[in-house]
């Protein structure tokens, strides 16, 4: 039951039903990230900084302070940003990993021009981690910072507390 209550709260989050960032907000992104990088973070849709904000805080929560942990968690959803991930694909790739994982992998490839935009969009939510490291490479953030990223779903990798967060915030 808690599983489907968070769902349905991520819903409501993702239809709008969230605050933008204040400015006191900024201020604390702007902390952890390089001024090449806060237009990334900008790009990013309301719900998704503010998720990005709660995996920060929640990692310091826990007694982290690795500065490049800290950017890493502000951005680690960076490559959905943009409009490269509309609403629908979210509740798709989760259904998906649960119900037809096999099917959902072969569905989502790697987004590429020529490609319906339906598949873009699933490829864009499955390949986030991948994209949003290589925007967030061009955006200046640091070699480590960009590896979390890069890896931020993997349970046990670099980037394990990262993941943790992620889940539950």
């Amino acid at each position: 039951m808690n599983t489907l209550v968070y769902r349905l709260w991520q819903v409501r989050q993702q239809l709008g039903f969230v605050p933008p960032v204040t400015s006191k907000e900024h201020l604390e992104v702007a902390r952890w990230l390089p001024a090449s990088a806060l237009p990334l973070f900008q790009s990013m849709s309301r719900a998704d900084q503010q998720h990005a904000l709660r995996v920060c805080r929640g990692l310091q929560a826990r007694g982290c302070a690795d500065e490049d942990m800290l950017a890493a968690a502000l951005l680690h959803d960076a490559g959905k940003a943009g409009g490269r991930v509309p609403f629908w694909t979210r509740p798709v790739i989760v259904l998906g990993k649960r119900c037809a994982p096999r099917l959902l992998a072969r569905l989502a490839a790697y987004p590429r021009a020529g490609q319906p935009r339906w598949q873009q969009s699933l490829g864009y939510a499955w390949w986030h981690a991948e994209i949003g490291a290589d925007l967030a490479a061009q955006a200046g953030l640091s070699e480590r910072s960009v590896l979390y990223i890069r890896t931020h779903h993997q349970v046990n990798g670099p980037a394990a507390e990262l993941h943790r967060v992620d889940e539950v915030s």
